[in-house]
């Protein structure tokens, strides 16, 4: 590979990681194959016609559902922040609805220092947003120190002016706004460059290499569906096998195949079944909390509003607004859409709404 590219090879590379793709979809087909020729011939024997229909009509529903929504994590951009660059070159800011375009992140102190109000800036997340929405592995991505500036290289005046239509709340360690080098963009909040896929991507989580894509702001509500149903499938097609397989050993059958078939069928559902319900339960709980998972082991540089000062913290989380305001940035507020790997996500994925007293903590470590 050192006689290519690097462009050149990161094509390579891409086009190998379908290697793990192409195996999860020949497992995800032949275990419809094999549920549909070993055991529905049982369930079919030993149920009535009505419970035979609902098996089949949850099976072909959690299989179908499992694969829409990993098509999604494979197909759909995650979300890059290069109209940002495009868009500041006409000096204006993003505006992209209520939710996201809000005023200033935290209202600051006024002279008694009682809380004053917002300024037109940013909206804290704190105010009542029910009215106002609108449905709108780790080790892959760069550090903001590998792919921006070095700490004693400073931004020229263009990038700082690019990275200010952005009012990021985050910045790297030396104080500096967060400006990715190879992608030649100001990164917004929670955006990280993938190495892998060569991009900036928008609320990055991680680089899935079963998914040959990122886990990003646009697809995270897929990736989060696409874990549920398939704990579901492998759960119900385990479920399913055992209970006939434990009907049918003192059984004389003409064909051990049917045996063969049932036997690797739980091998194979069974470990996946617990496997994906921890990593299930995992990112459920980072969910709850609005955390992706470089964040939750890395955590984020937060510069306070109104001075220089700046704070690295794994324990106070900005973005973490309450379970169930968390959980409907990523799935929308329609509930007949929650269910699908539709695109519901609130937001644009450059700025989020952040909790006051979280901010206000941070103020306080900084006085």
């Amino acid at each position: 590979l050192q006689y290519f590219s690097t462009w050149d090879r990161r094509k390579i590379f891409k086009a190998l990681g379908f290697i793990p793709v192409a195996l999860a979809l020949g497992l995800l087909a032949w275990s419809l194959k094999a549920s549909m020729t070993s055991v529905m011939p049982l369930v079919k024997r030993d149920s009535s016609a009505v419970l035979t229909t609902l098996w089949l009509l949850l099976l072909v529903a959690l299989w179908v559902l499992t694969l829409w929504s990993y098509f999604v994590c494979i197909f759909h951009n995650p979300g890059n922040p290069r109209a940002v660059s495009a868009m500041g070159a006409h000096g204006s800011t993003i505006t992209n609805g209520p939710y996201i375009r809000v005023s200033n992140r935290a209202a600051e102190p006024n002279a008694s220092g009682v809380q004053g109000r917002a300024t037109p800036r940013r909206r804290c997340a704190d105010d009542d947003d029910d009215n106002n929405s609108e449905d709108s592995d780790g080790g892959a991505y760069d550090s903001d120190n590998e792919s921006s500036s070095e700490s004693g290289d400073p931004l020229t005046e263009e990038q700082m002016r690019q990275s200010e239509l952005l009012y990021a709340i985050t910045v790297k360690e030396n104080g500096q706004p967060r400006y990715c080098l190879k992608c030649n963009v100001p990164k917004p909040d929670r955006a990280h460059h993938c190495s892998v896929c060569g991009i900036c991507v928008l609320k990055m989580d991680h680089h899935c290499p079963w998914l040959n894509n990122c886990v990003g702001f646009y697809t995270h509500k897929a990736f989060m569906l696409f874990l549920i149903y398939t704990t579901l499938y492998c759960t119900f097609v385990f479920v399913s096998t055992l209970v006939f397989f434990i009907r049918i050993m003192s059984m004389t059958m003409d064909d051990d195949s049917v045996f063969l078939e049932m036997i690797i069928l739980m091998i194979l559902a069974g470990p996946f079944a617990m496997c994906l319900s921890g990593f299930a339960g995992y990112h459920i709980y980072l969910l709850a909390r609005n955390e992706t998972t470089l964040e939750s082991y890395e955590g984020n540089t937060f510069k306070v509003s109104g001075n220089s000062s700046r704070t690295r913290s794994n324990k106070v989380n900005l973005f973490n607004v309450g379970a169930k305001k968390n959980f409907l940035q990523v799935f929308g507020t329609s509930k007949a859409h929650w269910f699908v790997p539709t695109a519901t996500t609130v937001g644009d994925g450059i700025r989020f709404p952040i909790s006051f007293e979280s901010y206000n903590e941070l103020q306080r470590t900084q006085s």
